[in-house]
């Protein structure tokens, strides 16, 4: 009885792998060099398109605080009047250039005036020497918008806020490089897990036509190689689901992952490095000087503490907004050129104006809602620095527990080989079944999937360390090199 022939998709297989995993030495030469983590890190940093999106936020951040700005824009004002017919014919104009200053609120003014024809006598400050009047001066709030204003607040708020955007931007860049480094990570074990199942498929094509010869001979019986046949097919939709993970890994990869024009790049296989890292040591990592880091340097923090500060300048403003308006103005003013000699004398004009709310209802409601949402502020802010204390706690716990996992894991993957080198040597001699061969050798590709879990799960705690004390831009450690 002749043995059955192997299965014609396992030969068509067969000759995938050889294509696969025995490429020509001068083809892999010419393959491009492993992807590492800092390319993927470098593309999001400079090419994601929502990090575009968050440079916008800054951008228009600066806008509104070059708007804030322009409260203190130079002003001309000018008027003219012509009365040709009138009791009183006479025309005027009036033009005035006024600049309000940050020192304390203080605004400066130069202007110039000119009224010629007739003017009843209580209008007579209207009229000027021929060539008019030039005048210059300057106003000083002594209380009331003297150590604030609202010209100075809005600045200061929209440089407060153009800070909040760049915390904003720095956290989107945090958030984003976190998100590429776990795909970064998936898709290399995604393309282990592939060669994992290239390498039990090899073992079972390779034992096929062995089987097939011994099964002929009467060595074995025929039930064996059926058992094969049923492995190798099993192997195979092994095979191609693992294929189908590098291609969803890599999809997803894409999306962090741009070419010079910005668009997604789908990574060949090629460019899979040589596996995980194995970490020699767990990375030193000590509680109290990542829980210090963190601490000063996470975003959430930084951004709560501009938001207190803003809310500080409005309650200032609005306290100050409350008090009685007492403002000093002084001004020199001169007349050129022919006319009455009462207008000749160069004149000095001094003033007070006060102003008292005797309510102020809209000042006190303005500073009491200010102080509630900045005592809000306060009460997050504690509870973020709680929440950040245990975040670091916590990451630091799942790398440690991470790195134990995987010296395990190793342990168990290197046991798991020797049993099925040493079932397969006992088959060989007709100590066991193949059922056996194959349950050894799936127990070992599963060691070895656990194996790749558990160093999956390393170099995410890493991230999450790395990531939870804001270090924006992670260096690999000598356990990645």
């Amino acid at each position: 009885m002749n043995p059955p022939r192997p299965c014609s998709a396992a030969w068509g297989l067969l000759a995938v792998l050889l294509v696969v995993t025995g490429a020509p030495p001068l083809a892999r030469a010419a393959n491009p060099s492993p992807l590492t983590l800092e390319e993927v890190l470098g593309s999001v940093r400079e090419q994601h398109p929502q990090m575009e999106a968050a440079r916008q936020g800054v951008a228009t951040a600066e806008a509104e605080l070059l708007s804030a700005q322009g409260g203190f824009d130079t002003v001309v004002k000018a008027k003219g009047l012509y009365v040709p017919f009138s009791y009183y014919p006479h025309e005027r104009l009036d033009a005035v250039i006024e600049q309000p200053t940050p020192l304390w609120g203080t605004r400066l003014f130069a202007g110039y005036r000119l009224g010629q024809g007739s003017f009843p006598t209580y209008y007579g400050q209207y009229e000027t020497l021929s060539d008019g009047e030039v005048r210059a001066g300057l106003e000083i709030p002594l209380w009331r918008n003297g150590t604030i204003d609202k010209r100075r607040a809005d600045i200061t708020k929209a440089r407060l806020r153009h800070e909040m955007a760049g915390v904003s931007l720095t956290g989107e860049r945090l958030e984003l490089q976190r998100e590429a480094a776990y795909h970064y990570w998936d898709w290399v074990a995604a393309g282990r897990q592939l060669g994992i199942a290239q390498a039990q498929l090899a073992l079972a094509v390779t034992r096929h036509e062995q089987l097939a010869r011994r099964a002929a001979a009467g060595d074995i019986p025929q039930i064996e190689h059926t058992e094969n046949e049923r492995v190798l097919l099993e192997r195979e939709a092994d095979l191609i689901s693992a294929r189908r993970k590098l291609e969803q890994a890599a999809l997803k990869l894409s999306l962090y992952l741009r070419d010079a024009g910005g668009d997604p790049f789908v990574v060949p296989p090629s460019r899979l490095p040589g596996g995980l890292p194995v970490p020699d040591a767990v990375l030193d990592a000590r509680l109290e000087a990542q829980l210090e880091q963190a601490l000063r340097q996470r975003l959430e923090l930084r951004e709560l503490a501009l938001q207190r500060e803003l809310f500080r300048v409005d309650t200032e403003l609005a306290r100050n907004q409350a008090a009685p308006a007492v403002d000093l103005g002084v001004a020199v003013a001169r007349d050129l050129g022919s006319g009455p000699a009462n207008l000749r004398p160069t004149e000095l004009q001094a003033s007070l104006t006060l102003d008292i709310p005797l309510q102020a209802r809209g000042a006190r409601g303005q500073r009491q809602a200010a102080e509630a949402k900045r005592a809000a502020v306060e009460a997050k802010s504690r509870l973020a620095r709680d929440k950040i204390a245990t975040e670091v706690r916590d990451t630091l716990s799942a790398l440690h527990a991470a790195y134990e996992r995987v010296g395990l894991a190793r342990s168990a993957a290197d046991v798991a080989r020797r049993l099925a080198r040493g079932e397969l040597t006992r088959f060989e001699q007709g100590a066991t079944s193949l059922l056996l061969v194959n349950l050894r050798e799936q127990a070992a590709a599963d060691a070895e999937l656990e194996e790749l879990k558990a160093l999956v799960d390393y170099h995410r705690a890493v991230i999450d360390l790395r990531a939870t004390t804001a270090a924006l831009e992670p260096s690999p450690g000598p356990e990645e090199r």
